[in-house]
């Protein structure tokens, strides 16, 4: 009788994701900041170990965290960020990424995993995705959700500081509305909300420490202030080609062009006539329907800008206002049914908000000027 004699080899693959696995640690501290693990802070200093699903979380520091596969991620001032996946097979370099920024300024700095697996890493904010096709990029995301995304140049510098060599990467930004593609350095798309698509990239004047440091109290949109640069770039193109030397008015004989509907009886106008005469008078009568409508939406706002809101309880709304530079501070609370509202919102911005509590509801409560909306239902 033969005897078959399997042999059954089992190999252990060390995957640094598995549960309760370091995944990196933080290698720069600056102020206050802390990982946070199921709700709870688990350090916050040089030589923190990090794990899947952990929160990095800062108020007044910044914080630097080095992932195992030479993936580096910069988190600023006032920010949140969550690791909810990180998969690495060192010995391939492949595996795959997830992270989710809720609020403040990162910097992003591929590893092996984006150079290998590049497919697998994504980055999201409130609105948008971000794929990343090994390449370094900020993202912000700002206090009412919106996302600013930067690509930014890849350098390598020797031990002096010196730049040696910059490459710049591309990656895709994302939603349910659409998707833009930046691939040069320093375009930057801005992402409203997750029903309005990326708006086009313009490259931005702004070094890296303005992107990610001080773009959410930026008084001015970086995005519109690229578009009127362009726009004002283009304008003096078309002024300094413009031939002031030609001049052609003279070729128009001004008697025959006032007096040719002179001659025009009843006979000549035909259908075509008063057609065009009726056209002219409705465009009339709505352009100066939509002249009354701006002199009386802009006098409102600026009855409304040169209202002062007062501080603390508001008997009529039942709001009560505090200003923490550079915040609003507004709560409201609906004592017969224990609702209670809380908001903090920046003071560069106008608000309006409408707010259900119970039975009760205030409606078009002015914070400043501006089109930001909120709407908020407590039943």
């Amino acid at each position: 009788m033969k005897i078959l004699v399997v042999f059954v080899f089992i190999t252990f693959l060390s995957i640094a994701s598995a549960a309760g696995a370091s995944i990196g640690k933080i290698t720069e501290i600056d102020g206050d900041g802390q990982i946070l693990r199921d709700k709870n802070a688990v350090g916050g200093d040089v030589g923190t170990s990090v794990e899947q699903m952990d929160e990095a979380v800062t108020s007044q520091g910044k914080m630097r965290i080095d992932f195992v596969d030479e993936t580096r991620l910069d988190v600023v001032d006032h920010s949140r960020v969550v690791i909810d996946e990180f998969i690495y097979d060192p010995a391939t370099g492949t595996g795959s990424l997830n992270m989710r920024a809720t609020l403040g300024a990162v910097r992003y700095a591929s590893g092996q995993i984006a150079k290998n697996s590049r497919q697998n890493v994504r980055l999201r904010t409130p609105t948008a995705t971000i794929s990343v096709r090994g390449t370094d990029f900020a993202m912000v995301v700002n206090e009412i959700g919106e996302s600013y995304v930067t690509l930014l140049p890849s350098c390598e510098y020797d031990g002096l500081g010196n730049e040696l060599n910059c490459i710049t990467g591309e990656i895709q930004v994302e939603n349910d509305a659409g998707y833009v593609i930046m691939n040069q350095p320093f375009q930057m798309t801005r992402v409203q909300s997750t029903w309005q698509r990326p708006t086009p990239p313009v490259i931005v004047d702004l070094t890296e420490p303005q992107i990610t440091g001080m773009l959410i109290v930026r008084k001015t949109d970086p995005i519109d202030e690229a578009i009127e640069k362009e726009y004002m770039e283009e304008r003096k193109t078309d002024i300094l080609s413009f031939d002031f030397l030609e001049f052609d008015d003279l070729e128009q004989d001004e008697l025959i062009d006032s007096i040719k509907d002179i001659w025009v009886t009843e006979l000549d106008k035909g259908a075509d006539y008063y057609l065009r005469e009726m056209l002219l008078d409705m465009i009339e009568q709505m352009n100066l329907a939509l002249l009354n409508s701006f002199k009386d939406e802009l006098e409102e706002q600026n009855q409304e800008f040169f209202r002062q809101r007062q501080l603390g309880f508001d008997e009529e709304t039942g709001f009560f206002l505090d200003f923490e530079d550079p915040m609003w501070h507004i709560k409201r609370q609906d004592v017969s049914v224990e609702n209670t509202i809380d908001l903090y919102l920046n003071g560069n911005y106008g608000y309006k908000l409408n707010v259900e509590q119970g039975d009760e509801a205030v409606y078009d409560y002015m914070l400043g000027v501006g089109n930001n909306k909120i709407n908020i239902k407590q039943k």
